[in-house]
């Protein structure tokens, strides 16, 4: 009896610990329901947003410091999820007080690849009319104005909150479905693979905006989660190519390829290395080699026709040009001669 007893207080206790959680932090001057203070942010853009520009629509503002990585990790997953919604009513905002620290953010914006308007609180207005307590502080507010959810500081679970609470601003999620989805996370979502995913994919955005070095952090930070993922090691390899170090991709290869001499993108990275580092003759073999169940033929074809350019072999250099664009635009290659027609 007293152990069947104990099982439903620690029930209960857990049920109060997540209903805890899924009501989410509180501010000092503005409970959830109320409307939110008159503010006015100019944006280091130019632009202005204030209560009057976001009438009608739900909003994210995150409330950043300068030089914190709590505040960097906030704002790097906000925008992550904010380009997710891209396509519903909803927006979402960054702000600061920090106005001294201009030069900061915008290296950080740049590097993170963070494109949010960054609003402008320099007498801290705006945090002081809420109540914030701690940086970052995240608040979603409802089409009408009012305080849905606060997010104090950034935890290890803070995208994951904040999806589900623009979902619940959205209509995705009513109560209970937010309930569950905040209490209801699986292993899977904090599995090393997963994580390796995540980063994965943001070092793909990060390299789509040119930003090669954050791209190698999140590619890194991938690996270390999980280690003999080859898909990761052949991403970083790629980036080292793109980075003109041809020496460290060819390591990353050539150690795949000890393990599976077959590997067809492995194969192609290999002689991309050998042709940046000027090894025509090798590079030649095996990029006509694995032109065969080749991954990405039309790259394979390009840089064929750099090396045949090279080389002066202009009729072969023009052909292999025209292939990689066939392929590139998915277009038929050219119509038959008339003199062929009966």
């Amino acid at each position: 009896m007293k152990r069947v007893l104990v099982t439903m207080l620690v029930g209960l206790l857990t049920s109060m610990v997540l209903v805890s959680q899924v009501r989410g932090d509180e501010l000092r001057n503005v409970k959830r329901g109320e409307k939110i203070p008159a503010f006015r942010l100019p944006t280091l853009s130019g632009q202005v947003f204030s209560n009057e520009s976001l009438e009608g629509k739900a909003y994210v503002l995150v409330y950043l410091s300068a030089e914190q990585k709590s505040s960097e990790l906030a704002a790097a997953e906000s925008q992550d999820i904010a380009r997710k919604y891209a396509d519903e009513p909803i927006r979402f905002i960054h702000a600061t007080a920090d106005i001294v620290h201009r030069a900061y953010f915008e290296k950080l914006r740049e590097d993170k690849g963070i494109e949010l308007p960054l609003g402008l609180d320099p007498a801290r207005d705006l945090y002081a009319s809420l109540g914030m307590i701690v940086f970052p502080t995240t608040i979603v507010v409802d089409r009408e104005g009012r305080l849905m959810h606060v997010i104090s500081t950034r935890g290890p679970d803070y995208a994951h909150e904040l999806e589900c609470y623009v979902k619940h601003a959205l209509g995705i999620l009513d109560d209970e479905g937010l309930t569950e989805a905040l209490t209801a996370r699986t292993s899977q979502e904090h599995s090393p693979q997963s994580l390796a995913s995540r980063h994965r994919a943001a070092a793909r955005l990060l390299r789509d905006k040119g930003l090669l070095d954050s791209a190698e952090a999140e590619l890194t930070a991938a690996l270390e989660y999980d280690p003999d993922n080859r898909d990761v090691k052949l991403d970083l390899a790629d980036l080292y190519l793109l980075k003109s170090d041809g020496q460290r991709a060819e390591e990353i290869v050539d150690a795949i390829l000890a393990e599976d001499p077959r590997h067809h993108r492995a194969r192609l990275l290999k002689g991309i290395a050998l042709f940046r580092m000027w090894k025509l003759d090798e590079a030649e073999r095996i990029l006509k080699e694995v032109l065969v169940l080749n991954p990405d033929p039309a790259r394979t074809h390009y840089y064929l026709g750099l090396l045949y350019e090279l080389r002066g072999q202009q009729d072969q250099a023009v052909e292999h040009y025209r292939e990689a664009l066939r392929r590139l635009l998915n277009e038929p290659g050219l119509p038959p001669s008339p003199e062929s027609e009966p």
